[in-house]
């Protein structure tokens, strides 16, 4: 219903000109005295969306007397207050004796969904209402308007609106932001020495040291030492300082014997590299380390098929002479032991090699190029000084920190750091395991102080955070003001 159209036979005297009274107003928004006329007291309202439906409802109390032949039509609507989209809902109507005759012979039919009510003199008047309408998503932003209007004579006028609801509003925990903190590493001046290790498994006939470098699977294990001098030898930001080989004999026969062996055959190797093109002009220091016992307890210790392997080790691992051993391996556990010389010691005839080269320094630009070809040369300086270079690129700047982790994976430094992402991340046990690794400090402390607080234990954070603000953590006073947020709810 328009509250400007004209109702057949709805005929009403007008209000006495300058009327005006107090609106009393209870559990709603204040007002002036003196804004709204006929006085009624709202007692509740609400607005609630229930299984797609904007659900409005309000009990008010008509206090002030309708005059003789007079209503007072109470419109509902909801109101969007920014764009004021709206949408009008079914009106109250407060009659007058007569007009509450009126309405129920010659309005009913027109206004179905209207509440209708007779106002008695001198007495107060409750009115329930509830009604719905279809959600929009829109009316998120929407209001309860209550307009009043009278009408006598065709001539309704204006007796003021107000906004009874709106959709209750959750209340949001304050964001507690995290600041947690690491360290750069020094600037490092010192030489940074690097090595290039691997093993190489050469074939000797039985008794014999002599490299014969297309005997069995020797072109292969030379090709893999040439490959791994070759890397070294060919980046021009490197100098090679020497170069050592390692010379081990598996665990059979007298010791003294694979002794004298490991001592040929690896100086019989050194001699190979040097006269020819795989380690020509480096120095090499050669040393043949005798019988692999170490090499075995690590299969042993890593693998599982070999009969009485725990015999074997206990053996393996006493602090009897290494005949013994053998002897010892060969009477009480003969199946195991056979089953290890045919499928374990070949492995443990290796030679162990490594380049040790040093590199110079380089610049943020030369960094970059490094780090995509040979990120070993970088030393954690340098490395996060290049890092710095994408601060504000989130994923590169990660990127390059992983990287850095992987490169140098028990530093405190980078331990430290890599805390301090995860705790960014969200991540809490992940960061309590970098820390670990990380030596005692005062950004430590504050770290592990943001680490309780992920888990709940906001006193002992605080503690920590105090703790690491007294040491002189500068963002340990930012993250106490962050957790006073919560005390001033």
């Amino acid at each position: 219903m328009s509250m400007n159209d004209n109702h057949k036979g709805f005929c009403l005297i007008r209000l006495f000109a300058g009327w005006t009274l107090l609106f009393l107003l209870s559990g709603a928004l204040p007002v002036k005295a003196g804004d709204y006329d006929y006085v009624m007291r709202i007692n509740r309202s609400a607005l609630a969306v229930v299984d797609s439906n904007v659900v409005a409802s309000f009990h008010v109390t008509a206090i002030q007397d309708v005059p003789a032949m007079q209503s007072v039509v109470l419109a509902p609507e909801l109101v969007d207050t920014v764009t004021m989209r709206k949408v009008e809902l079914p009106q109250v109507f407060i009659n007058s004796r007569n007009q509450q005759i009126y309405f129920e012979r010659y309005l009913k039919d027109e206004y179905p969904d209207a509440i209708a009510l007779r106002k008695k003199n001198g007495k107060d008047l409750d009115i329930d209402y509830l009604r719905s309408v279809k959600y929009e998503p829109w009316m998120d932003n929407a209001v309860l308007k209550l307009k009043k209007q009278s009408c006598a004579c065709s001539n309704p006028q204006d007796r003021g609106e107000m906004i009874v609801a709106s959709f209750p509003k959750e209340e949001v925990a304050p964001v507690i932001n995290l600041y947690p903190v690491y360290v750069l590493p020094p600037a490092d001046k010192s030489v940074k020495v690097r090595e290039e290790r691997g093993s190489a498994f050469l074939c000797f006939e039985v008794d014999k040291w002599d490299i014969k470098p297309d005997y069995m699977t020797n072109p292969v294990e030379l090709q893999k030492i040439h490959n791994s001098v070759n890397l070294v030898k060919n980046d021009s930001d490197v100098t090679i300082q020497r170069m050592t080989i390692e010379g081990y004999a598996s665990p059979e026969a007298p010791y003294e014997h694979n002794l004298m062996l490991s001592e040929n055959r690896t100086e019989a190797l050194k001699n190979y590299l040097l006269r020819t093109n795989i380690a020509k002009g480096i120095r090499i220091e050669a040393t043949g380390k005798g019988e692999n016992w170490e090499g075995f307890l690590k299969q042993l210790n890593s693998r599982s098929d070999a009969p009485q392997q725990s015999r074997l080790k206990s053996i393996a691992s006493s602090n009897i002479s290494p005949d013994e051993k053998e002897k010892k391996m060969r009477k009480e556990a003969a199946e195991g032991f056979n089953y290890v010389v045919k499928n374990w010691f070949p492995e443990l005839r290796c030679t162990n090699y490594t380049v040790i080269y040093t590199v110079r320094p380089f610049t943020i630009e030369e960094s970059e190029r490094v780090f995509e070809t040979r990120p070993i040369n970088l030393n954690l300086n340098e490395i996060y000084r290049l890092a710095d270079k994408y601060a504000s690129d989130q994923e590169k700047y990660y990127s390059i920190i992983r990287k850095a982790y992987m490169l140098y994976p028990n530093d405190s430094y980078i331990n430290l750091t890599m805390a301090c992402l995860a705790i960014k991340k969200g991540e809490a046990d992940e960061a309590e395991e970098y820390l670990r690794k990380v030596d005692n400090s005062p950004e430590k402390t504050m770290n592990e102080g943001l680490i309780a607080w992920m888990r709940g234990d906001a006193d002992k954070a605080i503690l920590l955070v105090e703790q690491a603000r007294q040491q002189g953590v500068r963002q340990a006073e930012v993250q106490l003001q962050e957790f006073a947020k919560l005390k001033k709810q």
